[in-house]
């Protein structure tokens, strides 16, 4: 079995990279004794918990007075005692971190106009594996300020080594403006929030204004998803040999290996202060610009492989650049390339949320619907053209389609979006819902549309328990450029809850999620998922261990139960009926030695075992899905009393798996990190 070593090196010439960043107050910060709110941000923390998460003010546990998810933590404070407080964060993942701040009596507050600090932080890390190294690079400078206590600013600025043309930007240029709580203004960089099915944390370079005025709120983002890559010099063509109108021989060049600049539009207009009550609309308008990908690459090379003979002067394996075979090619126009054709996206939605008994009782819901064009070359077809799509009858349908309910000529609208054959769908709900004699009902054929999405939540917390029901449906060609994250061809529902017990110091986490893919209106084979989760996070209080236990049972169906018969003598056994056990154990304590001490452990065992009780045990195609995987983790963090942090761990990964029938391979991975 081949030994895996990674060696990583950290160095840092001022601050080292916490996970969890506090935004405010700083660590020896003055602030007033009114209106206090305590942020933190966790940006470095994979599958962090937010039931997890523990707040300690002043030895006093405050987390049920937070509101906290797995993204940030932030507890208002109506007012606090003159003086110095001590803030306590735990993640519950190994992470913790401890300052103190000052509150100042009214005669020591004054109004500052201009208050501002920066940081500034350098990282290297090189990453060994085999004869494979990785080297990175980078600078971080984040600066901050307010002026009169109504304007803030800041700005984040990232620079790396990693920074390459021929991909999308790895630096970050990213500057915020807020006045009061009125404006905000993101310049650069920035990862905007409208909803879940329009844009949800997609980088997108260019600005995101936000507006907030009593009940009215509008949020505009402009920018680009993707700036333009001309791709490499050496793949940015390929050739075909083609034979003119005069029976002539040419090289017929087409584009690759190219990225549109992805230009994008997005709003959401929203009523209601969200104490009690918003509704909210929004949109989303994305398009490849056609014109951001050149063409003619002058110094693009082309190997010739043709066969001698072919074209006079040109040598087989031969590599030319485009210029060199001006003689003998002609470039393709957009429409006949063989890279990627130019995209448009249009998202439309609304959303609606409505809380009770001071947010005891939540309700929420949003519905959106989608049309995707992946090509739109040619620009957009006409209601005559849609009329002969499908057919060669001139009777102004779409199959059973009347286009005369088509309120607009499609080439009218081209600014908003262009309609052609390339559409996914290519009709956004079954034309047959509009025929009398179908058996599928209007509301069935919207509610099934292949490019809708929807979802709802409902939570209740009362008497220490958190408990919340979501149902979402995101159809297989749901798209939105701005949140390309989600899950499609899904419909999900989910019951859990959190219960808060022993004074906050257990929390007893029980759920269960069914997920399938049984979205459109007939489906011959029902993919499923059922899964029990049960966990335990104990939080006995400051200076001593946290442990959480988490079991998880996951059953996965495909809905085929038949093996599928090839010829007489072979055959296909697709069926998947699997069971899944998974237990984690994850122990973690702060402590004191000379230095501040923080050590963590995790174990976890995964059990997979094949349902499927009939399998042909000669098929030589057939192999076994079940896994047995052990993983243990100990890690050691210090933190010195200089700007210093280090961390060494351990990692060992033993499992178990098929490899063929009857055949049982294992391997194991030993990872050792300074």
């Amino acid at each position: 079995m081949k030994y895996v070593s990674i060696i990583l090196i950290l160095l840092s010439t001022l601050w080292s990279q916490p996970s969890v960043l506090i935004m405010s107050p700083e660590p020896g910060e003055e602030v007033m004794d009114k209106n206090i709110l305590i942020p933190a941000s966790f940006y470095n923390i994979p599958d962090l918990k937010a039931e997890n998460i523990q707040l300690i003010l002043d030895n006093k546990n405050v987390t049920s007075s937070t509101f906290v998810d797995n993204e940030m933590i932030s507890y208002y404070i109506p007012s606090l005692d003159p003086g110095k407080h001590k803030i306590e964060l735990f993640t519950g993942e190994g992470e913790s971190v401890t300052w103190s701040f000052f509150v100042l009596g009214e005669r020591k507050q004054k109004m500052e106009p201009l208050v501002y600090s920066g940081k500034l932080r350098t990282s290297t890390s090189i990453d060994q594996i085999d004869e494979e190294s990785l080297s990175v690079n980078q600078i971080f400078f984040d600066f901050k300020g307010t002026a009169y206590e109504m304007l803030r600013f800041n700005t984040k600025i990232k620079l790396t080594n990693q920074e390459n043309s021929m991909y999308q930007p790895r630096n970050v240029y990213g500057f915020k403006f807020n006045l009061g709580d009125i404006l905000a203004l993101n310049l650069g960089d920035t990862n905007p929030q409208l909803s879940h099915f329009t844009v949800s944390g997609k980088r997108i370079r260019g600005f995101d204004a936000a507006l907030t005025w009593g009940w009215f709120n509008l949020q505009i983002v402009k920018g680009e998803i993707n700036r333009t890559v001309q791709g490499e010099l050496n793949n940015a063509y390929t050739y075909t040999v083609d034979v003119d109108d005069d029976g002539n021989n040419f090289l017929a060049l087409s584009r690759q290996g190219y990225t549109f600049k992805q230009d994008v539009l997005a709003g959401r207009l929203a009523f209601g202060r969200g104490e009690k009550f918003k509704w909210g609309i929004h949109f989303l308008k994305a398009r490849d610009d056609t014109l951001s990908v050149n063409r003619i690459v002058n110094n693009a090379t082309i190997t010739y492989t043709e066969s001698a003979g072919t074209f006079s002067g040109l040598d087989s394996g031969k590599v030319y650049t485009v210029d060199q075979l001006s003689d003998y090619a002609l470039i393709q126009s957009g429409v006949d390339w063989s890279g990627t054709g130019p995209k448009d996206n249009l998202v439309i939605g609304t959303d609606l949320g409505i809380n009770l008994d001071k947010k005891r009782i939540v309700l929420e819901g949003e519905i959106a619907f989608s049309m995707t064009n992946n090509n739109i070359w040619g620009g957009a077809m006409s209601k005559a053209e849609m009329d002969t799509l499908i057919d060669d009858n001139i009777d102004n349908k779409l199959a059973s389609f009347d286009l005369g309910r088509i309120p607009f000529e499609p080439k009218n609208i081209t600014d908003i979006f262009i309609i052609n054959p390339n559409m996914v769908p290519l009709s956004p709900i079954d034309p047959a819902a509009f025929d009398d004699s179908s058996d599928v009902s209007l509301f069935d054929a919207i509610m099934s549309m292949p490019s809708l999405a929807f979802r709802g939540r409902a939570v209740l917390n009362y008497w220490g328990n958190n408990f919340s029901i979501n149902y979402s449906q995101v159809g297989p060609e749901f798209i939105s450029f701005g949140n390309p994250y989600l899950q499609k061809n899904k419909r999900e529902l989910s019951i859990s809850d959190k219960m808060k017990l022993l004074n906050n110091r257990l929390m007893v986490n029980v759920g269960y999620k069914h997920q399938d893919d049984n979205i459109m209106t007939s489906v011959d084979n029902v993919e499923s998922q059922n899964t029990l989760s049960l966990g335990l996070n104990i939080l006995p209080g400051p200076g001593l261990p946290t442990a959480n236990i988490s079991f998880k049972t996951i059953d996965r169906d495909n809905g085929i139960n038949e093996i599928t018969t090839l010829t007489d003598s072979t055959y296909n056994d697709n069926r998947k009926n699997t069971h899944t056990n998974h237990i984690t154990f994850n122990l973690n304590h702060r402590f004191n030695l000379l230095w501040s001490h923080n050590i963590n452990t995790t174990f976890m065992l995964l059990n997979k075992k094949d349902n499927v009780s009939n399998r042909i045990n000669d098929n030589p195609q057939y192999i076994d899905p079940g896994i047995v995987s052990n993983v243990f983790n100990i890690s050691l963090t210090t933190y010195y009393d200089i700007p210093l942090k280090t961390t060494l761990s351990l990692s060992t990964n033993s499992s178990e798996f098929s490899t063929g029938p009857g055949k049982i391979a294992s391997q194991l991975f030993n990872t050792g990190n300074i």
